[in-house]
């Protein structure tokens, strides 16, 4: 998985119980389409760009279906929850899509910007299986564990991200939802900022299709 920046060089994986989530999300919301596939989450953030890859693996075939994701995000402003939040409605809007169309699918080989969900993001598609990649890579000599251990002048990024007090508002302002109003007045419920720490696939809206 490569980032979209030329700048993006040094990076750290999303935390793995956070992984662990999105993995979550994407087997409740896929469950039909998953029995006899496997499903890879990577992502990574840089100093200044978030990647997501969500990729499905039917156990029969080489190839792999990836949806990968880049957005910018920025430190200062400590947004970096919620920009993961708007790359996992991007990837299952993709993969919505691709199970819709039975794989017949003209997503771009390359980093395209997409507006979406008020935002801008950068899509693209590949078919690089992630577990052949790691073989390869192992007989090139290359680690890619030490590597990452490497490239740790952001692992705190999320960390900070969290630290904030408004750390995640629910959507941007215009993608309030009437679940949003239910929870607040529901005090047995979890607090708002754990709420918003988790991965909720669509914001409780219809996905957007990926063109």
């Amino acid at each position: 998985m490569n980032p979209r920046l030329k700048s993006s060089k040094k990076w750290t994986s999303f935390p793995k119980e956070y992984l662990a989530q999105i993995e979550g999300v994407f087997k409740e919301n896929f469950a039909d389409h998953l029995e006899n596939a496997d499903l890879i989450i990577e992502g990574r953030i840089y100093s200044e760009e978030i990647v997501l890859r969500v990729g499905h693996h039917q156990k029969d075939r080489l190839a792999q279906a990836n949806f990968d994701i880049s957005m910018n995000y920025s430190q200062n402003e400590q947004d970096a929850v919620s920009r993961i939040h708007n790359c996992v409605d991007a990837a299952a809007s993709m993969m919505m899509e691709y199970f819709e169309q039975e794989g017949d699918v003209d997503f771009p080989y390359v980093w395209r910007e997409f507006p979406f969900q008020g935002k801008k993001l950068f899509l693209k598609f590949s078919s690089e299986n992630t577990a052949l990649e790691a073989e390869a890579n192992k007989l090139l000599g290359l680690d890619e564990d030490t590597m990452l251990n490497e490239e740790t002048d952001d692992e705190d990024a999320l960390t900070r991200a969290e630290q904030d007090e408004e750390l995640s508002p629910p959507r941007d302002e215009d993608e309030d939802s009437e679940d949003d109003k239910f929870d607040d007045e529901d005090e047995n419920e979890e607090s708002d900022d754990e709420e918003e720490r988790k991965p909720r696939m669509f914001g409780g809206k219809k996905p957007k299709k990926i063109h």
